[in-house]
């Protein structure tokens, strides 16, 4: 289980804990399988942050992938191939900040 902010929020994942708005109504229940539609109620809701089921440490080494994205990609001039390991660290990046890292 771990805490996730709103804007990381992807359909799919599966709620630990209910969530309830300032009033304390359930906006979607315990084991909940979040759907876009129920996040975007959520982000309307001003909730920022949810407990999901997984693992609170990212699928991978983020620091030594980055690395080695850097070593594969030394030397490299050709803008597809650079834009390709943009799209990568950016989603390395992404893990970092959505677990915290």
């Amino acid at each position: 289980m771990r805490q996730v902010d709103v804007k990381f929020l992807r359909p799919g994942q599966v709620l630990a804990d209910r969530v309830c708005n300032a009033a304390g109504a359930v906006l979607c229940p315990l084991g909940y399988t979040l759907t876009e539609q129920a996040i975007e109620r959520l982000e309307n809701a001003r909730i920022e942050s949810v407990w999901i089921e997984g693992s609170a440490r990212p699928p991978v080494d983020v620091t030594e992938s980055l690395t080695q994205l850097d070593r594969r990609f030394n030397g490299v001039e050709d803008p597809v191939l650079l834009e390709i390991r943009a799209l990568i660290r950016r989603r390395y990046e992404r893990f970092l900040e959505e677990y915290g890292g």
